[in-house]
Formats: structure tokens, sequence, C-alpha cells
């Protein structure tokens, strides 16, 4: 869906993630992606600003691998199962100018018990991609994350 159509109902947050980097809405230097399922992919339009400037203008790229980290991610949770990355390749096609709107696309293209296989890209507002990988993502137990198990 090109920048700007209406997209589907927002994804909800992710519990306990307030204050995540790449998607909490409380964390004044984080990226605040909305995500959206559309046609069995979670898409999130963003800005970076200038708090995540790398080189004189450009997104650093780490910052945009945490962009594409969530949107992988939120992939999963569009399925009603919260996984952790367990392994994240990102591969730079073009320079990423501050203030630019990209799309962030992540799909599942396999699935093995507790393990996903996901692909995602960032589109520039032309249409190209900025930045695209692949990942390994990896089911959590509720209550195995973010504290002492349960029990």
């Amino acid at each position: 869906m090109p920048m700007g159509d209406t997209p589907e109902p927002e994804l909800p947050p992710v519990p306990g993630a307030e204050w995540c980097f790449g998607c909490g809405p409380r964390n004044p230097f984080g990226l605040h992606p909305v995500f959206h399922v559309e046609q069995g992919r979670v898409t999130a339009e963003f800005r970076a600003r200038p708090e995540h400037q790398g080189f004189r203008g450009l997104v650093q790229g780490g910052i945009l691998t945490a962009m594409l980290d969530e949107v992988m991610a939120r992939a999963v949770w569009a399925e009603g199962v919260f996984a952790v990355t367990g392994r994240l390749e990102a591969f730079f096609r073009k320079p990423t100018p501050i203030d630019t709107p990209l799309r962030a696309v992540g799909e599942i293209t396999d699935r093995r018990g507790r393990v996903y296989e996901l692909r995602g890209w960032l589109e520039l507002p032309d249409g190209s991609v900025a930045v695209e990988g692949t990942g390994t993502f990896v089911e959590i137990v509720e209550g195995r994350f973010g504290g002492a198990p349960a029990g």
C-alpha cells in the first residue's frame, strides 16, 4: 500500500514494552511506529529524527536495523505469539536521510515449532528499498521474559 493510503486497524501494543526504544510509546528517544496488518504482512510508517542521525543528515544504520527488527517481531506478534530475536541480518541498499517518511514491512516466511523465519524491508517514499533483511525469532513461553520465571 502506498504511503498515505488508509491501512488496516492498528495492532495492539506489546504488553510490558512501554519503554522499548523500537516500539514503546513512552520512550522520548524511540522510533514510535504505528503497526498495521496489510495483506498478511505487518507494516509501519515512521520518520527518523535528528537524534537518530549517524553521518550528517543520514539515519544511523543501527536505528534502521532496530526498525527492521521491530517490524519483523511485530509480524509474529500479529499471529498472537510473543517472540524475541535470535538472529538478524540487514543489507543497506540506499542512504536514508533524516526526517524522510519510511514504510517498514515484515512478513513470516517459515515456521518450525517455536522458531519463525522472517523477512523485512524499509521503503523510501519512491518505493525503493533502503534496507532489507531476514531474521529468526523464537517464541517465548509466557512468564519467561522480562523478569523471573513464573512459578
